[in-house]
């Protein structure tokens, strides 16, 4: 990492516009800046220095989104490059630090995509800083957070620069999509800043340490980590092709693909917590496909539900041309239960024209709501993905397996479901799974016009003809 250079980084490099006259140390004067605000330290310490100022002389706006010119000043700066002017004479201000940026490789996937004054995401950041600081995992722990495991996010995590946040449920949460917010992003610089890489000294004599036994159980083969878990590769599952490379942001942060060998659609999956939706607009917004929650069964008592919206949803995306298909949030605990929920599906869907999966849903809940899956071992749980699916492809229609990393991972067993599609979740800039996948969730915090709120981000990767 290149030497810090603290007293070039005297700008005001928050500021949304030009920077205001500098107070005396120790008279930070911000309404918004409370002292018992978890970001009141950090904010101060780098306002007494000079390295940030106010939006007015009384305001910081703590939770203003920092855009992707801003940032980039900020970590550039941060790590010791000098201020750079704009590349020509009427250019963004902060065209000299995007130029930079691109030409030492710093830059994620889809950067070329947003503009200098867009609102960047967490994992941006995080994306940018790992390869300005030549940072690397020290450690081989699973994911701190709960809705990622990317690698950036997982670097910085271990040097202490990114935190998560815990919601209600206790989950950690990095909270990748997201906008990065003026606190937060003054919070991690200030880390950058004070950072000190851990250089610890080998003793002069290091002991002789035993081999560690050999395991007689544990298979032979290819294998590589998952956080700290050796995973073996199955040898009979496709590995992924796609050239990462390819997936294309836009400026709506709709993501595509097109190569020699693949195109894509773009797509949505929905529930009842989508309320009502507009499907016309959802159409005219460019979605292709949209996979409705068909129903699901309760963690507690077992029954068969079915999704309120269920109907409405397939009739609203159907009538404006949009191709369909459903999943079903599975909570099965035997075969005989996975393919009783397949059946429920079956029933529901005969009168519609299905051209997109039935989809296999299998999530845990918390241990402390006393789910009946509870201790559901992963044989079962394999057994009841291939039971539904079968029951599924015999009736003649496609079938599909949803989940994330861990589950492929650490709780399918991949060679039962080689006849089966994949479909990952994984909220990345750029998908990691090893192996091969037709759809891929990629976001779950999209904004599609007909739909309020937030809502999941689909590619599906479709082979050339």
């Amino acid at each position: 990492m290149r030497q810090k250079l603290c007293a070039l980084f005297l700008l005001c490099a928050l500021a949304l516009s030009l920077a205001l006259p500098a107070a005396a140390a120790g008279e930070m004067n911000f309404s918004d800046v409370p002292s018992d605000a978890w970001y009141y330290t950090y904010v101060k310490d780098l306002y007494d220095n000079g390295v940030v100022n106010g939006t007015t002389s009384t305001t910081f706006s703590p939770q203003r989104d920092v855009t992707l010119g801003q940032a980039l000043k900020l970590i550039l700066m941060a790590v010791g490059w000098p201020a750079q002017d704009p590349t020509e004479a009427g250019s963004h201000w902060a065209s000299g630090y995007y130029d930079l940026a691109q030409q030492e490789g710093l830059l994620p996937m889809g950067a070329e995509q947003l503009g200098l004054d867009t609102p960047v995401s967490r994992l941006f950041i995080a994306q940018v800083i790992v390869q300005a600081m030549d940072l690397t995992r020290t450690s081989q722990d699973p994911s701190p957070f709960d809705d990622t495991n990317d690698e950036a996010a997982l670097i910085l995590a271990d040097h202490g620069i990114f935190e998560g946040s815990h919601n209600d449920q206790g989950e950690n949460l990095f909270r990748p999509q997201s906008p990065i917010t003026r606190a937060e992003i003054t919070t991690v610089i200030w880390r950058v800043l004070h950072y000190q890489p851990e250089t610890p000294e080998e003793p002069d004599n290091p002991p002789d340490l035993p081999e560690e036994p050999g395991n007689p159980e544990e298979p032979e083969g290819e294998y590589f980590y998952f956080g700290s878990k050796k995973v073996y590769v199955v040898e009979e599952m496709p590995r992924r092709t796609y050239d990462t490379s390819l997936f294309q942001y836009d400026e709506n942060g709709f993501l595509s693909y097109e190569s020699d060998t693949y195109t894509s659609r773009l797509g949505v999956d929905v529930s009842r917590y989508q309320g009502e939706i507009d499907w016309a607009k959802v159409k005219q917004a460019g979605v292709d496909f949209a996979i409705i929650r068909l129903g699901y069964r309760g963690y507690g008592t077992g029954a068969l539900v079915t999704d309120p919206y269920f109907e409405t949803n397939l009739k609203g995306a159907l009538k404006n041309g949009i191709q369909v298909g459903v999943y079903f949030f599975s909570q099965a605990i035997t075969e005989a239960e996975a393919v009783e929920e397949a059946q429920y599906c079956l029933d529901r869907v005969a009168a519609y024209d299905l051209t997109y999966p039935i989809v296999f849903d299998w999530e845990p809940y918390d241990s402390s709501l006393n789910p009946r899956t509870e201790g559901l071992s992963d044989e079962m749980l394999t057994k009841c993905a291939v039971a539904f699916c079968q029951t599924v492809e015999a009736a003649g229609y496609q079938s599909t397996v949803y989940s994330n990393l861990t589950y492929f991972y650490l709780h399918f067993d991949l060679s039962k479901l080689v006849d089966f599609p994949l479909w990952l979740a994984q909220y990345n800039t750029t998908p990691t799974f090893y192996y091969h996948f037709v759809i891929w969730q990629y976001s779950c915090t999209g904004k599609v016009p007909g739909i309020e709120g937030d809502v999941d981000m689909n590619i599906h990767l479709v082979p050339r003809t």
